[in-house]
């Protein structure tokens, strides 16, 4: 997919998801969008794994973002927020002992990105700068401290959010609650229906 139909796909696409009540037996249908905002000035953006690419045309992008909740399932920070997110990333690191660094982490963890987040869970977007897998895309899961590759570059790994498989988004459910008021009412998403026909459900 070009640079140019991968914008016009983010902008399009919308859809729904079809959720039940956690501890509870009501259902209710989830509207979702993408909201982006403009670029800003891509000069300073690594020219590693078409990121320099990726925000020449976005600012940043929130995934899935529910408007009456204010949730999304991924955001892809603008790059003055890098540096935050990293601060964040690094903190669930810092109580590891030399042994223990050696073990879980990857080697290219000291030079890596941190680019974007699952909202509210401490799980990270990464681009290792260094070493054979510079350019790719990473998901770090503070739950066992997994490095995942998404993508061979961060086109990729979008391309992947725009069309999840049971597996992506049984893990967008995980951390998708959509409260409003009264936070302990709170939803599992069943199923999402995008409307450009594809359909995926959760795991059960």
């Amino acid at each position: 997919m070009t640079l140019k139909a991968l914008e016009s796909a983010i902008q399009a696409h919308a859809g729904e998801f079809t959720c039940s009540q956690i501890h509870g037996k009501k259902r209710r249908t989830v509207t979702f969008k993408h909201v982006t905002t403009p670029p800003v000035e891509a000069e300073d953006v690594p020219k590693i794994g078409k990121l320099r690419d990726f925000y020449s045309v976005f600012g940043s992008v929130r995934f899935y973002f529910d408007e009456e909740s204010g949730e999304s399932a991924k955001y892809l920070a603008p790059v003055e927020e890098w540096e935050e997110l990293s601060d964040s990333f690094s903190a669930w690191l810092e109580d590891l002992d030399e042994d223990e660094r050696e073990e879980i982490l990857p080697k290219w963890i000291e030079s890596c990105l941190v680019i974007g987040e699952t909202p509210n869970s401490g799980n990270y977007v990464l681009v290792p700068t260094k070493g054979t897998e510079k350019g790719k895309v990473f998901e770090f899961d503070h739950d066992g401290f997994e490095f995942t590759e998404e993508g061979a570059n961060v086109l990729e790994y979008v391309q992947k959010l725009l069309k999840p498989d049971s597996s992506m988004l049984t893990g967008i459910a995980s951390h998708m609650r959509f409260a409003e008021g009264d936070r302990k009412v709170q939803w599992w998403i069943e199923e999402l229906k995008s409307n450009d026909g594809h359909v995926a459900k959760t795991k059960v």
